[in-house]
């Protein structure tokens, strides 16, 4: 069965850039431009792992994505890149952020491939194109 990746960014040309990346390696790539108001919508989707943006609309915005993500027992494990320009700051959840693999804007397709792959691989029940 088909990997599905959800990708949240606020730049539509980052998002056709994942598109343009991903589909070509069989995955089924759904993207949006803002959060999730409601994250049944995200459990309804059933992404295999989720790529944020962590400055989508105001920072705080990606941030508390994240954080509403890893806090709802349906989407807690559901592995996680954060894609983002903006370096490693003084936020309060920095430690937890750690944990996360991180790719910095601009980023190398290779890299990306490569951590999809192995969070793909490595999460409980991986569905790789």
């Amino acid at each position: 069965m088909t990997a599905r990746i959800l990708v949240l960014d606020d730049e539509e040309d980052i998002l056709e850039v994942f598109r343009l990346i991903l589909e070509p390696e069989g995955y089924e790539v759904h993207v949006a431009q803002q959060v999730f108001d409601d994250l049944a919508d995200i459990e309804r989707l059933a992404p295999d792992l989720i790529i944020l943006d962590l400055v989508i609309g105001s920072q705080q915005d990606g941030h508390q994505m994240l954080l509403r993500l890893k806090q709802h027992p349906a989407t807690a494990s559901i592995p996680l890149i954060l894609c983002t320009a903006m370096q490693n700051g003084t936020s309060e959840h920095e430690e937890e952020l750690n944990k996360i693999p991180r790719l910095e804007k601009p980023f190398d397709v290779d890299e990306l491939l490569r951590m999809i792959k192995q969070l793909l691989s490595s999460s409980p029940s991986p569905q790789q194109p």
